[in-house]
């Protein structure tokens, strides 16, 4: 009578710690400009007309509705989503007007001089230069995402309705305080979490969901601490710059937030 092997083969698994060294080694990243060859996420609302929500649109996500946030690029959708801030910029952005084929021109900085150029339509109350573009006031919020899974570099833009919204943020910012040797002081924005989630807001120019932004826990974990400091570096030195997105990712009206939408 044969007798049967028993053994069987366990499956091998691959050792983190040489995953980790590859890391360091021969990541496969060596040529790749973070600035030049990356997309950095933007956190948007998706709206009503977002393509997102339209079943008849090849943008369309099942599991997505109206007022929920929506990663660009991971093309995931939240109800709320946990983030650490980690630097601010306000930028004068410059785009074509709508019927002139729209789109992103520039974008430039809050010192420029810019917005001296610019003479207010009365009819539509933008900003306009000499040459016919607009310009819009827009806050950006640089930002790690935090996930069950980890944590991802991202960036949130506000601008007219919502900058009202940003201004509080950074005020809650500057609200907090900690008790060092030396008595309070106030900590770097990413010593603290922030809860992002949407909520339903109008005027006499329409309906849309925009932000709303509650004060979350003090960071205690070092290397989420450590890699919001170097984030917040990059992204202060210009190594990570947020680039305004042209409208297929949202919609038209996105895009044009910087034209005719109320948000």
């Amino acid at each position: 009578m044969n007798k049967q092997n028993t053994n069987v083969t366990k499956e091998k698994k691959l050792d983190l710690a040489v995953m980790a060294n590859d890391a360091q080694s021969m990541s496969g990243f060596d040529k790749l400009d973070i600035s030049r060859d990356t997309a950095i996420p933007y956190i948007s609302i998706l709206q009503t007309s977002s393509p997102q929500v339209n079943p008849s649109k090849p943008e369309y996500i099942d599991s997505a509705k109206a007022g929920n946030l929506f990663n660009t690029v991971t093309q995931e959708v939240f109800a709320d989503v946990e983030v650490i801030p980690v630097f601010y910029s306000l930028k004068y952005v410059e785009w074509k007007p709508r019927e002139q084929g729209g789109g992103f021109i520039a974008s430039h900085d809050a010192d420029s001089g810019v917005l001296g150029q610019c003479t207010r339509d009365p009819m539509t109350n933008k900003q306009v230069l000499p040459n016919g573009n607009h310009i819009v006031q827009t806050a950006y919020h640089y930002v790690l995402i935090l996930t069950g899974d980890g944590y991802q570099n991202a960036v949130i833009s506000m601008s007219s309705s919502q900058l009202k919204k940003s201004r509080r943020w950074n005020s809650l910012m500057l609200s907090q305080k900690l008790k060092g040797p030396s008595g309070m002081f106030t900590p770097p924005t990413y010593a603290f979490t922030y809860k992002l989630s949407t909520v339903s807001e109008s005027n006499d120019r329409g309906s849309w969901f925009g932000f709303a932004i509650d004060k979350g826990n003090q960071v205690t974990d070092p290397s989420i601490y450590q890699d919001s400091k170097a984030f917040a570096q990059s992204a202060s030195s210009g190594a990570v710059d947020a680039k305004p997105e042209e409208p297929k990712l949202i919609n038209n009206e996105t895009n044009q937030k910087t034209e005719d939408a109320p948000f």
